[in-house]
């Protein structure tokens, strides 16, 4: 049985037996959607993380195995009589909160006096002794007073400024989107600090995951109803009656319900990517019931009865429909058969929502038809006589124009179509690629400019490289193999902290003091240098040379793992997280420890992460459309005709993308493939209007199915117009894909499609 004859028995039988229809279509939705409540829900991004990518699940591992956790690094600023009070407070109130699991105080800088003789670099501790050998000599008192800022990487101490490390309970990639805890812990710092003087400014993955998802998920409820009220005024110059409306609302709804429970079903859980799915769904259910609908109308217009209009719907833009979701849905699974968790979530929800989008659409949208027609029975006979008098075809301005130019001068049209496209390909050359991580998130995240502030007064970052090292001699030998490099700014760890000249200070602070006899103590008072110098270098003495046991435990925690290895931590010269300057740093970290990674490594991975598999995917997906489009069409001509909208749109659009100077990004990928479903549906569907008819005038073929076109281009970009007026440049850059592309869609749709097909098949 042909497709055609298909779809005009389904016709026939909803118009015989509307209710059986939808319960047809309803019933195994529901099915699938009860069993939403008994699945689990992962809304964290470790959820959708490839753990499979080496750099990638190497930090998840040495995170888990090491209780890294997420660090949250609070800058403290004022006065310098008041920071330690203020310190004090903030530790008190972090320490009170379950989701922090240690609060680490900087070092106090009288520590630092104490134990400066032991930790300052050997020339400064040889100039040092210097003074107390020869009194006159003071070339080095200015190195003497900076000694303990000369410390500043290592203890997050200067005067003016303090740095504390709260590190959180849970790894806030694995935090639920929307649930971080991170505002509570601002509100109590900032509680604590109230009316001291000092300000508290905040950076680190969880004072940037959750600033983003505050400010953008802020916004998207902000836009959303505005959103959806724009879609709905628009869908009424197709359906301006309610029930039309809400019918096509149960069907999206039932069919995200179905394929969210499906895809629990399969996979066992539900991701963060799949609050992604609706928004393809959506696209791509308004498409089909507007071509529906338009059709519709059109039938009737033309004088059809009802059933006959119903039929000639059904068996014509169904056709249309149902190849147009096959193939799409088709390539969103796939999509799912890569080996990363983003696209298997991404593609098996997608096309499992398109292939129940389907029979809902085609069973439930003309089986409400059939029942309003029923309620209005009497109203529908009497204005029979006249259809056109109830029904005209939905009008779009310039429309028609277009096509007839299409039409009349195909040559004409499709030499300008070439010139455009070559233009927008000529920006190529111009592409970028965005790896700065900073720059696909919210504007208004005060952590942003934060992490600028931490690298310029303490010279540090909250996402540095980390190597395991097995003793002191090792990681003093990492870290002199990172002194001086380029990328990056100083390396930190027991080995740096502790020289390893310590029995040789010892010794010499020995002969040095031993020698004065008890005679430096008659030196003038506080003011003076030398007693100061020789007051130090006492009590460094008295305290003997510090040892791993004997530091604070703040570095304890810090520098030495739950399995006794010594952590060294390499900062980046530069704060910015980018991916592709953390690969090269990569690189250099590796190449000494291989199993050295850090946060840098998921955010390489997310932003120019290897992805070897899109070749074979994108080879897969092509073969697939092409072979449901010979299945459908069984025409070379015909096959080659419904791919030009996507041949045209899709390089026409990341050309202009090219030329305006939108990088593309992670994001930006996201909604390429419901630019491909749209641009192929749109062509399946002008075609299937070709054929239908073959004496009908192409022109007229191509207005009729541009109409319907022209409205789910206008639907489908009202709703993703909302994501300009976020402040989120990620989201941004998806709505100008969209924008431009499918304008760009419906354009190569009324225009290219129609002047190749009066070339090939030989008429107007």
């Amino acid at each position: 049985m042909s497709m055609r004859r298909a779809l005009d028995a389904v016709a026939r039988w909803t118009i015989r037996s509307p209710w059986s229809a939808i319960a047809w279509a309803v019933v195994p939705a529901l099915a699938l959607a009860a069993l939403l409540p008994a699945t689990t829900v992962d809304l964290t991004f470790t959820g959708v993380m490839n753990r499979g990518n080496e750099h990638v699940g190497r930090y998840f591992e040495m995170s888990e195995e090491y209780e890294l956790g997420g660090l949250l690094l609070v800058l403290l600023e004022g006065d310098e009589e008041r920071l330690d009070q203020a310190v004090a407070r903030t530790i008190e109130a972090a320490s009170a909160l379950p989701s922090v699991a240690a609060a680490r105080p900087p070092l106090p800088l009288e520590w630092l006096a104490e134990q400066a003789p032991w930790l300052v670099e050997r020339p400064l501790f040889d100039r040092w002794l210097a003074l107390v050998e020869r009194p006159d000599d003071v070339a080095n008192l200015a190195e003497f007073a900076a000694a303990a800022v000369a410390l500043r990487g290592a203890v997050a101490s200067v005067p003016g400024a303090r740095l504390l490390e709260l590190k959180m309970a849970k790894d806030p990639l694995a935090e639920e989107v929307g649930e971080s805890p991170f505002s509570e812990i601002e509100a109590a710092i900032e509680s604590a600090l109230a009316g001291s003087g000092v300000t508290a400014g905040f950076s680190g993955l969880p004072a940037l995951s959750a600033g983003d998802q505050e400010q953008t998920l802020g916004a998207i409820k902000r836009l959303t109803p505005l959103s959806l009220v724009l879609v709905l005024l628009l869908f009424r110059i197709v359906e301006k009656r309610p029930g039309g409306m809400l019918s096509v609302a149960a069907v999206l709804i039932l069919a995200i319900g179905a394929a969210l429970g499906a895809v629990g079903l399969l996979t066992g859980k539900l991701t963060v990517m799949e609050t992604f799915f609706g928004v393809t769904v959506f696209g791509l259910g308004i498409d089909f019931a507007v071509h529906l609908f338009v059709r519709q109308r059109e039938e009737l217009a033309h004088g059809r009865s009802f059933e006959q209009a119903l039929r000639r719907t059904l068996s014509g833009a169904g056709r249309g429909v149902v190849a147009g979701g096959i193939t799409t849905a088709g390539a969103f699974l796939i999509a799912a058969t890569a080996p990363d968790p983003v696209a298997l979530h991404l593609g098996l929800s997608g096309g499992l929502g398109l292939l129940f989008c389907l029979p809902l659409t085609l069973l439930i949208l003309p089986a409400v038809w059939v029942l309003r027609q029923r309620r209005h029975r009497r109203r529908v006979e009497t204005a029979a006589e006249s259809p056109a008098a109830r029904a005209t075809p939905v009008r779009v301005p310039g429309l028609p124009s277009v096509v007839r130019w299409a039409t009349e001068r195909p040559v004409r049209s499709l030499a300008v179509s070439a010139v455009l496209l070559a233009a927008a390909l000529a920006g190529l050359p111009r592409l970028q690629v965005e790896t700065r991580l900073e720059r696909i998130m919210n504007r208004g995240v005060p952590a942003i400019a934060m992490v600028d502030r931490i690298q310029e007064v303490l010279g540090t970052n909250g996402a540095p490289w980390i190597l395991a090292a097995e003793g002191l001699e090792e990681a003093r030998e990492f870290a002199g193999r990172l002194d001086g490099h380029p990328l990056f700014s100083e390396t930190i760890s027991l080995g740096t902290i502790l020289p390893a000249d310590l029995p040789e200070r010892a010794a010499a602070l020995h002969r040095v003091l031993g020698a004065e006899d008890g005679t430096v103590g008659a030196a003038p008072g506080m003011g003076d240098p030398r007693a100061l110098a020789v007051g130090a270098l006492r009590r460094a003495a008295a305290a003997g040379p510090p040892d791993i046991d004997s530091l604070p435990p703040g570095l304890r925690d810090k520098f030495i793992a739950p399995n006794g290895e010594l952590l060294v931590y390499a900062y980046a010269a530069d704060s910015k997280a980018d991916g592709a300057l953390a690969r090269r740093q990569r690189e250099v970290v590796q190449a000494i420890d291989p199993g050295a990674s850090g946060l840098l490594a998921v955010v390489e991975g997310m932003m120019i992460g290897d992805r070897p598999w899109i070749p074979w995917i994108a080879l897969s997906i092509l073969g697939f459309v092409l072979l449901v489009l010979c299945v459908d069409f069984r025409r070379p001509a015909s096959v080659l005709l419904a791919v030009l909208p996507v041949l045209a749109a899709v390089p026409f659009t990341l050309g202009v993308l090219c030329w305006v100077g939108i990088p593309f990004n992670v994001m930006t990928w996201l909604v390429l493939p419901l630019i491909f479903g749209l641009g192929i549906d749109d062509g399946i569907h002008v075609v299937h209007r070709f054929l239908d008819d073959p004496a009908q005038p192409i022109r007229g073929a191509a207005l009729s199915v541009g109409r319907a076109i022209a409205m789910t281009t206008l639907t489908t970009t009202a709703s993703f117009s909302i994501l300009l007026f976020t402040d989120h440049p990620g989201l941004e850059t998806m709505a100008a894909v969209m924008l431009i592309g499918l304008p760009a869609c419906l354009l190569a749709s009324v225009t290219v499609l129609p002047a190749a097909a009066v070339l090939l098949l030989g008429r107007r």
